[in-house]
């Protein structure tokens, strides 16, 4: 995970002091370059070749890439290059994106496993794009015929009001042409157990040069990947945030990491107040009071996670909108048609792109610690999308079946907790901001103002 920002035609935008302020996203490196009408910024995380050859700008033959993310699949894409005639000087997966436009242009994007965005620029070819389902953000701004581009909007400043470039997207700068690259197929395409899918999630997220860890709440989304994580790698570690050490969850986590034998490391989260609660919705960006109380938990969690050497770590994030987990889906769901419930489910992943994406990314990326999350495995979406009510029920049954002999039963019989509301955070905060949202609403247009509500 990395940081980006840039220009085209728009001399008024400062890149550099756009990755001054997105530091946080790449303290291993930064560099800018300028090619034509175009400026291309960037900051590195480094997780895959940590070595100088993969930073960024990346130039390839006459092309300049920068990218922010991660491309799954890059080894099977390089293979295919390579067959293709096409040589390679790095290990990462940065060349392997380069390449892949080279060869292919935009359409090399659906050849691509991964969560990215990224600024590609080749004679007079300049585009943005962004990954299928919108894991890693990025914004835009357009003034007239130039535009400005950040991954956060804090890279941007009030100066420049930026709108997301819509998952699953690409934009031409030069013609101002945006183009949607990637839709949701109405069948499914793969006949895999669902516990297969998620474990190649797991694995292809497991890949990296440098330490990792996985996420544990306690509860059967995260306690699946984690599960799976220990059969892929058996020396993995395992991370949970405590603010009330009475909460249940925590004693299921506590539990399943004896049972698992996996390592479990403790972090203890401060009462919030209004301080840190005005902080979590300046580094997520977004007013929302459930992604704020949450990223007000991740966030020290990730700076715990950074501080004992890790740059990444694996989360259980998106399960509930899949498999229809959250409350209001399955009263919902209980009463809809084939038809209404698969639309209700892909509108939850939809609004992912705006919310538990962004405050995913950046709630993380705010110590320099990359999230990934294996239930955004396409295939596994692009199936449980495309399920039948029937053989995806509300409450998440499908998933609860697909767990039996990887997970143990009592975590699979559990009751279902927020994350937020299992670690004890939505009382703490009420306790301390009597009108949250009015609040976040302030923090937000305060910093960014209203076109960023």
């Amino acid at each position: 995970m990395c940081g980006l920002a840039g220009s085209f035609n728009l001399a008024a935008f400062d890149v550099c002091g756009a990755l001054e302020r997105l530091h946080h996203r790449g303290p291993d490196g930064s560099g800018v370059i300028s090619y034509g009408p175009a400026v291309h910024g960037h900051v590195r995380l480094s997780l895959l070749d940590l070595t100088s050859a993969s930073d960024q700008p990346f130039r390839y033959g006459d092309a300049v890439l920068t990218f922010n993310g991660e491309i799954w699949n890059f080894r099977k894409v390089r293979a295919e290059l390579t067959a293709l005639g096409r040589s390679f000087k790095t290990t990462g997966d940065t060349e392997v994106l380069a390449a892949a436009l080279a060869e292919w242009g935009v359409n090399a994007l659906p050849r691509l496993e991964g969560m990215f965005a990224f600024a590609w620029s080749r004679g007079d070819t300049h585009i943005l794009a962004r990954d299928r389902f919108g894991e890693i953000p990025l914004y835009v701004h357009r003034r007239g015929d130039g535009f400005a581009w950040s991954s956060e909007r804090k890279g941007l400043g009030k100066d420049f009001p930026a709108s997301p470039l819509p998952a699953g997207s690409w934009l031409d700068l030069s013609t101002g042409k945006l183009a949607r690259w990637y839709g949701l197929p109405d069948q499914i395409t793969d006949n895999r157990p669902l516990a297969r899918m998620l474990d190649a999630g797991v694995q292809s997220r497991l890949v990296a040069d440098a330490p990792l860890c996985v996420l544990i709440s306690g509860g059967l989304d995260s306690s699946f990947v984690l599960s799976l994580a220990k059969a892929a790698k058996p020396d993995v570690v395992a991370y949970t945030a405590v603010l009330d050490p009475a909460s249940p969850d925590l004693r299921a986590a506590r539990r399943l990491c004896a049972e698992l034998e996996v390592p479990l490391t403790e972090v203890t989260v401060a009462q919030p107040d209004p301080a840190s609660l005005e902080a979590a919705a300046r580094a997520i960006e977004i007013p929302s009071k459930a992604q704020v109380e949450i990223a007000a938990l991740c966030i020290p969690l990730a700076q715990a996670i950074g501080s004992d050497g890790f740059k990444a770590c694996l989360s259980g994030e998106a399960a509930d909108e899949l498999f229809g987990g959250y409350g209001n889906m399955c009263i919902k769901g209980s009463k809809a048609d084939d038809a209404e419930w698969r639309a209700i489910r892909i509108a939850a992943v939809e609004k992912m792109a705006r919310g538990n994406f962004v405050r995913c990314n950046k709630a993380f990326m705010a110590a320099g610690v990359e999230c990934r999350l294996p239930f955004i495995e396409t295939a596994l979406v692009e199936t449980v999308l495309a399920m039948s009510k029937a053989d995806c029920p509300p409450n998440k049954k499908a998933l609860k079946a697909a767990a039996e002999g990887y997970v143990p039963d009592w975590i699979v019989k559990r009751v279902k907790e927020t994350f937020q509301g299992g670690a004890g955070m939505n009382d703490a905060a009420a306790a301390v901001l009597p009108d949250p949202a009015r609040f976040y609403r302030s923090v937000i247009t305060t910093a960014y103002g209203q076109s960023a509500l």
